[in-house]
């Protein structure tokens, strides 16, 4: 084994475009997250339960990305069900945080350590800032000296395949025009499974351009839609060539502002999927009675969060007003 090291651093859209939760929980880079609300909520879970009973849980929260450096990770606790979720006032200082890429008989490669920030507590950062996330392999999180001598958060993920693109139709477009953005990729092979996606659009200059139709429709704070992203779809929701590669056609509702914008794909993890389908099924898309209703699964020991990776590609395309009649 190997250890690492450098200078320290001190009204709701139909089809894809449905839950808004997700929007919050997964597409935004490194480390945005819906606990603002979800800590509240899953103290109650599906029995809601005396407060005499709650027991206060570690979170953690990070996300890798394929080809990028290794992400911060992010460490607080929960609260009561009637208190107000505030990071700054649960984040946890003083953890010793590391991340182990692992070997495929899951012995340690390499052990990256992680500093906490000298201006915001509970936020952890890679002292390697070369060492960037390698495609389908193993990391391990491991967290120790929390408040209990004998406390201990790990969690695993498995870095999805990097997609490899091939083709864009066009990176300049009418907004529903005759032209619609595609792009042709290969997915590559997720172990055990077929590769499941997230798409996400993410609007580059939102104060000097408006809000395409349907989203101005919409109620909204300011600002809330310049990153809007689909649910989890598989590969059977995309063309499929017969060379094997994807082709996936970009909805126009997937869009929520006129001007430039980066529209991305990312294939998710097991620990992404998992988790989303069970905030789906809590959240109401499941017709099971709430005693068939399963937890949200965390795939966290020690604590609840996420601990997760992707992998992604980018295109930033122009998308222009419409013809007048």
């Amino acid at each position: 084994m190997k250890t690492a090291t450098s200078s320290p651093h001190t009204k709701k859209s139909p089809g894809w475009f449905q839950n808004r939760l997700f929007v919050e929980s997964i597409v935004r880079r490194m480390g945005l997250f819906i606990f603002g609300f979800l800590l509240m909520w899953l103290v109650a879970g599906c029995d809601l339960y005396e407060q005499d009973d709650y027991v206060e849980q570690y979170v953690i929260e990070s996300f890798f990305t394929s080809d990028e450096p290794l992400a911060k990770i992010k460490l607080s606790t929960t609260v009561p069900f009637f208190e107000t979720y505030r990071f700054e006032d649960v984040a946890v200082s003083g953890a010793d945080v590391q991340v182990h890429l692992l070997d495929p008989d899951g012995s340690v490669e390499t052990t990256y350590s992680y500093s906490e920030s000298d201006l915001t507590r509970g936020h952890y950062f890679a002292d390697d800032t070369t060492a960037v996330v390698k495609p389908l392999r193993m990391y391990k999180l491991e967290i120790t000296n929390l408040a209990q001598e004998n406390e201990r958060i790990t969690a695993t993920t498995l870095v999805p395949p990097a997609i490899q693109l091939l083709e864009v139709n066009n990176t300049d477009l009418v907004y529903q025009g005759a032209d619609q953005f595609e792009a042709t990729f290969i997915p590559g092979n997720y172990p055990g499974r077929q590769s499941i996606f997230v798409a996400s659009a993410l609007a580059l200059d939102p104060d000097n351009f408006p809000l395409t139709p349907f989203w101005d429709d919409q109620d909204s704070e300011e600002g809330e839609f310049v990153r809007v992203s689909s649910g989890i779809v598989n590969e059977g929701n995309y063309d499929t060539n017969p060379d094997g590669s994807l082709t996936l056609k970009y909805p126009w509702i997937g869009i929520a502002y006129f001007g430039p914008n980066e529209l991305s794909i990312y294939t998710i993890d097991d620990n992404l999927y998992d988790y989303q389908r069970s905030v789906n099924i809590q959240g109401g898309g499941s017709t099971l009675s709430p005693g068939q209703i399963e937890n949200v699964l965390w795939n966290v020991d020690g604590g609840i969060g996420v601990f997760a990776s992707r992998s992604g590609i980018s295109f930033e395309v122009f998308i222009d007003f419409p013809d007048l009649p």
